[in-house]
């Protein structure tokens, strides 16, 4: 099954441990990032949405290259484009998006 271009569990699914299922390189977001409206930053585990830390549960990564942050109460976030300096963030939630350029 296929969501916003996400693979199913059972081929695409990433852990939160920083690397992918098949052991490829680091994740592209994971360091700080001015999105607009705040600096939020990403680690293997945890989310920053520029005012608190949330515990990231899964990660899936799309077919297009996006990947899918689950956080908490079945929401999660996009992030997409990358470019190694800039990224797209989109909530499920709510369906703002925001440009991201990193910071470090």
């Amino acid at each position: 099954m296929t969501f916003l271009g996400l693979m199913s569990a059972s081929t695409g699914m990433a852990i939160a441990d920083g690397v992918s299922k098949d052991g490829a390189e680091p994740y592209p977001f994971i360091g700080r990032w001015d999105c607009e409206v705040a600096v939020m930053s990403f680690t293997e585990t945890t989310y920053n949405n520029g005012s608190e830390d949330l515990p990231i549960i899964e990660i899936q990564e799309g077919t297009d290259g996006s990947y899918a942050l689950f956080i908490e109460d079945d929401y999660f976030i996009s992030l997409s484009g990358f470019t190694g300096e800039s990224m797209g963030w989109l909530s499920s939630a709510t369906g703002d998006n925001f440009n991201c350029v990193r910071i470090d």
